[in-house]
């Protein structure tokens, strides 16, 4: 009977002793696995905050963009402006060239006719009158 106490110790012994190798075994496992994931999680961490850094770069380049953008269409809003001004004023200039064209050439018409008395008076035999050199 001791035989069998001793038999069924020693099996429950060495069943403890193999359980408890197994432990340990997946303990280590753990712990190992514990230590990638926390290398992972620290290169994660590293990661986002170059991420984050970039992102706010990137924003910062973005609002000036968007300032230099607001500028540009103020500069070409006021060229714009600038250009219908010109239009008009070159509407103007054309108009103004017109009536003096027009004016010239009913002065120069007007002094055509007052220097020949035309046909009729070429007909009547008056003579032409003398040009002055004043005008």
């Amino acid at each position: 009977m001791i035989n069998k106490i001793e038999e069924t110790s020693e099996r429950l012994i060495a069943a403890v002793k193999a359980e408890k190798d197994q432990l340990e075994s997946s303990l280590s496992k753990e712990k190992l696995q514990f230590l990638q994931l926390k290398q992972e999680l620290g290169e994660a961490e590293t990661q986002n905050m170059d991420l984050c850094k970039e992102l706010q770069s990137v924003r910062g380049q973005l609002a000036a963009e968007q300032s230099r953008c607001f500028k540009l269409e103020v500069d070409v809003a006021e060229l714009r402006q600038k250009l219908q001004m010109m239009e008009t004023l070159q509407k103007e200039l054309e108009l103004l060239q017109r009536q003096k064209a027009a004016s010239e050439q009913a002065a120069l018409d007007a002094k055509q006719r007052q220097s020949s008395g035309g046909v009729w008076g070429w007909l009547a035999g008056t003579p032409p009158s003398q040009k002055s050199d004043d005008a």
